[in-house]
């Protein structure tokens, strides 16, 4: 615990985020357990707490900004794809404890790990689908989504296909680039738009400014998405629809 120092706390008061011992314990705690199991579930090939806490946890903590006003209903319902060892959705949970969240995630080794996290940390209101999101698509928890989150999971036309499915009219995808995404950008014009999406907003987060520059993709979905997509098991990324 005496690693979180000073600097992180000023990180999180920048982005408007309240916080108390228990929730810096869990934090503390989740990192414990992503660098113990790291190597055995490929997590992350970062170490150390200034990179984890950089990189995986305060990055993760500026979706908030998006989602923040939205935390006053806890009917909400979240959902991330590909998530991974839980980024960003673990570091959000344990901060806002009352959001639904759903974890999405094909590989059997990192939900075991994602089920020892909720465990030890105590997280409730927590479903982890051992599942891949075009099988997610297809289920009945089509359209049953008010948000879904992703980070670093795939180009942007072939994300549009893997969320958009999957999150209600009404509802929202966000996802964070580095770089401004100009060219995927302009390819996912057309498929974001079949799906469900009316435009494309892009948001540029720089606080706290002691890290790199984060575009967020934002996809309000306003029209249900047709019945054959999601295409079947890995077509989305091998076969990306970029025009008509």
């Amino acid at each position: 615990m005496e690693e979180i120092n000073e600097n992180f706390h000023n990180q999180i008061k920048d982005l408007g985020i309240s916080f108390d011992d228990q929730k810096l314990s869990n934090l503390y705690d989740y990192y414990v357990m992503i660098e113990k199991s790291s190597k055995e579930f490929n997590l992350t090939s970062l170490k150390g707490w200034s990179n984890i806490s950089n990189e995986l946890f305060v990055r993760s903590l500026r979706y908030i900004i998006f989602l923040k006003k939205d935390f006053l209903n806890s009917n909400y319902k979240f959902l991330e794809i590909g998530t991974g060892a839980g980024i960003p959705s673990i570091p959000i949970k344990i901060f806002y404890p009352e959001i639904s969240l759903s974890l999405c995630e094909p590989s059997q080794k990192k939900c075991s790990f994602l089920e020892e996290v909720i465990k030890n940390l105590s997280l409730r209101n927590v479903n982890i689908e051992n599942e891949r999101a075009e099988n997610l698509g297809k289920s009945s928890k089509r359209e049953s989504y008010d948000f879904i989150l992703t980070r670093a999971l795939a180009k942007l036309p072939t994300l549009a296909e893997l969320t958009l499915p999957l999150v209600k009219v009404g509802g929202k995808v966000i996802t964070a680039k580095g770089k401004f995404p100009n060219d995927e950008i302009d390819e996912s014009k057309y498929i974001s738009e079949l799906l469900g999406s009316k435009k494309t907003l892009v948001e540029k987060v720089t606080m706290p400014n002691s890290l790199p520059t984060d575009h967020f993709i934002i996809w309000e979905k306003f029209k249900s998405t047709p019945v054959n997509f999601p295409r079947r098991n890995g077509i989305p990324k091998k076969r990306p629809i970029i025009s008509e």
